[in-house]
């Protein structure tokens, strides 16, 4: 009896051992290959879940299947689900590496920005604001300028103009404000600001968004925040990218890249764009001779554009952790400003026309590596390349002679070569993390329009930052302090502290003072520009700007359950800058067009933003609001507020794969200031509120490896702030008027084909 038992047992035994089967997951980012902790993967049996697991700080997991068919799916907040079959013990090998495609910034997202090693957003001492290459591809945005333009205390003005578009953040112009590429400089700026337009999306892996001072780290120009462009780091064998944009005002673009492994431990990038802008809204006058009249449609608002962009990326990755990356950005770019007809008659036509040519190249560096137990240092050095030429040119129409006008400023050329190193050490004792470092920047600068054509200015510091664990898990102390050598003015030292409380599991305090300054540029130092309506000089007596800013933030994760969260997040931040450089008119009978420039103004503002953010099954949803005070600091102005409300809303059909998204937000009312002749903003007139929304659909097809994107931008179609009450005109223009793009339609291709 017992031999028949055994027979009938045993196969059943070893026929159960073979359909259990133990599979081994690694979850990886697909974008970066960087392994995802604490993603949650579910076991389904018969549409019925059987168990939930969850990621290892490495991303991986292990999961016992001992029927089947089953259905393996991972979720995590701010990334598209991932499900995969299985039908059988031998449907797929024991080990498997899932790549899943974020979506959106979450809570489980990392920061290296102003960090000394990648920090998650919820143990950060500053705020952050992450924007994933996902969430770009979702605006269909093509240039910096147009990602921010949704943000929260951001503003663009100048779309369309020769200088391209600037930005304002916090109430403080883009001269304040950083831009960066993987965390270098990006240089060439134009009256104080860096044309955001020129910065092209397609090799973008997120932005990193901080707002509030930075100077610590980041030194001059920082004192208004920090804007970090992280670029893609590729990690496969092979990739292959191809894609395109068109619009209905006249948008054709294309973009490519190609990747490949060398060896397992070294990875190259190159790719390749063309952005091309065929010019919008026609503003040509008409020019008459008995009785007829002309019109060329030759003169546009917004000017027509070309941009050819190419990049390369090697990395290297040893098994010490040493890693070393070497890269290189460029840029060419024109911009055609053709003139209506200054003569049409018997004896000719002609017209004035100006071109604007530009080359950046931004080559970086950068080596990062541990150095004994617990020590960590990294090396960042960038070679930055700036060239833009302006020709203007008297061309006969009946001929096509094109000449060189040879009034004063009708020519220019402008170089500039900057040299930046960073680097830094990273320990901790016990309680105690500390980091010092070194930040070098080196500038020389050529021009027409600099009083002795060519210039330079350098500037040497030393930093350090020292972070104390008071109350493990609940309290951390953070003070830093810079100390710089300049060859042109006197840096003052600079402080910084910090302080971030966890009062519960799901709540941060951050509370922090700093200071912050920005250098006057060499231009403002010396220049020396003269033109039909401009007599401009530099003064080499200049000051550095000087700020003191407060910061006071609240987050709370009402709800946190594998994939659906919802987060409040309160914010208020006080700024009060001295020593604001502005260009001021000098009183001169003789010449009425004098300018110079001068500390002539300070400005006070307080902020309060009020956020949410959160996800529910497929939907996602952030809202925000802002209002700012802006103070009468002796400016000549009485104080104003103004409101902004920003929302994004995306919802997803998984199965179909298409998502839905909408982009809106809402500029408050605010008076509209200009400067005077002694550099003072005045008020002069009212600009209204106004209302911009964008809509998009995704579709993706063919194994998610097409996405195909088409939407309408500026719904209500904007095409101006309206100003009302003015009252008199300045040289220096305005602050806060700007034109706008009409609604328009676009549709853009992305094929990516991966080999993991």
């Amino acid at each position: 009896m017992f031999r028949k038992l055994y027979i009938i047992i045993v196969p059943l035994i070893l026929s159960v051992a073979s359909i259990a089967q133990e599979l081994h997951f690694t979850v990886r980012d697909k974008d970066n290959n960087e392994p995802i902790p604490f993603a949650y993967v579910h076991l389904y049996k018969n549409s019925l879940l059987s168990k939930t697991e969850q990621t290892d700080e490495n991303g991986k997991v292990s999961l016992d299947i001992n029927s089947y068919p089953s259905t393996v799916k991972v979720t995590i907040a701010g990334y598209d689900p991932y499900v995969v079959q299985y039908d059988s013990a031998s449907a797929g090998p024991v080990d498997t590496t899932f790549y899943i495609q974020k979506k959106f910034s979450a809570l489980n997202e990392v920061v290296v920005t102003g960090v000394a090693a990648p920090t998650k957003l919820q143990d950060a001492l500053s705020a952050y604001q992450v924007i994933p290459r996902a969430m770009i591809q979702a605006q269909g945005a093509v240039s910096l300028n147009e990602v921010l333009s949704k943000q929260l205390n951001i503003s663009m003005s100048g779309d369309g103009d020769i200088l391209g578009t600037s930005m304002r953040m916090q109430g403080m112009g883009g001269d304040k404000v950083k831009i960066l590429v993987d965390g270098m400089p990006v240089n060439g700026r134009e009256n104080g600001n860096i044309d955001l337009s020129q910065i092209s999306m397609y090799n973008v892996e997120r932005i990193e968004v901080v707002q509030g001072p930075m100077s610590i780290v980041y030194g001059t120009d920082a004192m208004g925040g920090v804007i970090n462009i992280i670029t893609r780091q590729q990690h496969k064998p092979f990739g292959l990218h191809i894609g395109g944009l068109a619009s209905t005002t006249d948008n054709y673009n294309w973009d490519g890249s190609l990747t490949f492994a060398i060896k397992q431990r070294s990875q190259v990038t190159i790719g390749a764009a063309r952005n091309f802008f065929q010019g919008w809204k026609n503003i040509d006058s008409a020019k008459g001779y008995h009785n007829d009249t002309i019109n060329t449609n030759r003169c546009f608002l917004f000017k027509p554009d070309e941009q050819l962009i190419g990049n390369f990326n090697y990395t290297y990755t040893a098994p010490s952790h040493f890693r070393l990356s070497l890269a290189s950005d460029l840029m060419k770019e024109t911009i055609t400003d053709r003139g209506s007809l200054r003569s049409w008659d018997p004896f000719g036509a002609y017209a004035i026309d100006n071109y604007f040519y530009t080359d950046r190249i931004l080559n970086r560096l950068s080596m990062q590596g541990d150095l004994g137990k617990t020590g960590h240092w990294t090396s960042q050095n960038s070679f930055a390349y700036y060239h833009r030429v302006h020709k203007t040119i008297n061309k006969d129409m009946v001929t096509m002679q094109e000449n060189l006008t040879t009034n004063p400023g009708d020519q220019d050329t402008t170089s500039s070569y900057d040299y930046s190193f960073r680097g830094g050490y990273t320990n901790h004792i016990d309680r105690f993390k500390y980091t010092v470092g070194y930040d070098v920047n080196m500038q020389f600068f050529n021009s027409l329009k600099l009083r002795g054509r060519t210039n330079t200015i350098q500037d040497y510091a030393a930093y350090a930052d020292l972070s104390y664990v008071v109350l493990p898990d609940m309290l951390t102390v953070n003070t830093g302090l810079r100390s710089s050598y300049n060859t042109k003015y006197h840096p003052p030292l600079i402080p910084a502290f910090n302080l971030l409380l966890t009062p519960l599991k799901k709540m941060q305090i951050r509370a922090s003072y700093a200071q912050g300054y920005r250098a006057p540029s060499l231009k403002e130092l010396y220049l020396d520009f003269e033109d039909t309506n401009h007599d401009i000089t530099g003064n080499d007596s200049l000051k550095e700007e000087h700020s003191n800013q407060w910061q006071l933030s609240a987050s709370y994760q009402a709800i946190e359950k594998q994939s659906n969260y919802l987060q409040f997040i309160l914010t208020g931040y006080y700024n009060d800058v001295n020593n604001e450089i502005s260009l001021v008119h000098i009183p001169d009978p003789f010449n009425p067009i004098a300018y110079t420039y001068k500390n002539a103004s300070h400005v006070a503002n307080a902020i309060a933003n009020a956020q949410a953010d959160g996800q529910y099954e497929n939907f996602h949803g952030m809202v925000g609001y802002s209002f700012t005070r802006v103070f009468q600091a002796g400016n000549g102005f009485d104080p104003f507020n103004v409101s902004e409300i920003t929302t994004t809303l995306q919802y997803s059909l998984p199965k179909a794969g298409i998502n839905f998204n909408v982009f809106y937000k809402l500029t408050g009312a605010q008076p509209f200031l200009f400067l005077d002749d002694d550099g003072k903003q005045q008020f002069n007139g009212r600009q209204a509120a106004f209302s911009i929304m964008d809509a998009t659909i995704q579709k993706k097809l063919y194994h998610k490896r097409v996405l195909l994107t088409a939407g309408v931008k500026n719904i209500f179609n904007v095409q101006s702030a309206q100003v009302t009450g003015i009252t008199q005109f300045s040289a220096h223009g305005g602050t806060g008027v700007g034109n706008f793009l009409p609604r328009r339609y676009f549709a853009s291709i992305s094929i990516d084909i991966n080999h993991y």
